[in-house]
Parts: C-alpha cells; sequence; structure tokens
C-alpha cells in the first residue's frame, strides 16, 4: 500500500525525521513496558530499520521510505509526529503524541 492512502496512515514527519529517514526504513512498532505495581502496557516506537521479522506488520512506502507498522498501530499513527534526535551514530526517533495501549492477554 503507498499513495494517499499510506500517508494517512504514517505519523508527520518533522524535518529532522525526513531528511534522517530518506532512503532508509522505519518500524512502528509497540514495547512491552512494566509499571511499578506490576502492570503493563504496550508503548508505540519508532526505530529506524526494518524488523526482524516484517511477517505481521503492513509494508508502506512513502517519500522514498519503507514503513513496518504493527497492525494494532495502524489507525491511530497518523495523528502522531515523528521527530529525528540527537546527533550522529546517537540518533533515534522519537514519537510524538502516542499514547500506550493495554498489554495484550491482559
Amino acid at each position: 500500500m503507498s499513495g494517499l492512502d499510506g500517508e494517512r496512515r504514517l505519523p508527520r514527519l518533522t524535518a529532522a525525521a525526513r531528511a534522517s529517514l530518506r532512503d532508509r526504513a522505519v518500524v512502528l512498532r509497540t514495547a512491552a513496558r512494566n509499571g511499578c505495581c506490576g502492570g503493563q502496557v504496550r508503548v508505540p516506537v519508532a526505530e529506524f530499520g526494518p524488523p526482524v521479522n516484517p511477517a505481521g506488520y503492513h509494508r508502506l512506502e512513502h517519500e522514498a521510505t519503507v514503513w513496518y507498522v504493527e497492525p494494532d498501530l495502524l489507525a491511530s499513527a497518523g495523528r502522531w509526529e515523528l521527530d529525528a534526535v540527537g546527533i550522529g551514530r546517537w540518533r533515534r526517533l522519537q514519537l510524538d503524541g502516542a499514547e500506550a495501549l493495554p498489554a495484550t492477554g491482559a
């Protein structure tokens, strides 16, 4: 899937993110985070590069970037903003506006 349909499902990019992602892959996935009282949530994260196992991810292409998006994030990712922060090899991606999801199986 690509073009306008894919664009609506992807985060808005800052200028720094757009420059960092050109001709690269990025994965939008959830990462489990434990709470202080034993609870758990899944926090959306963005990382450079494709997932280890791309099966189960939606693959979208937009502006010379290949996106791999976890299905649970596809509906809400269009409301987020993606920025690239840091310098050199310490550069990382930061999602703004993303909300945690309930843990699976809870």
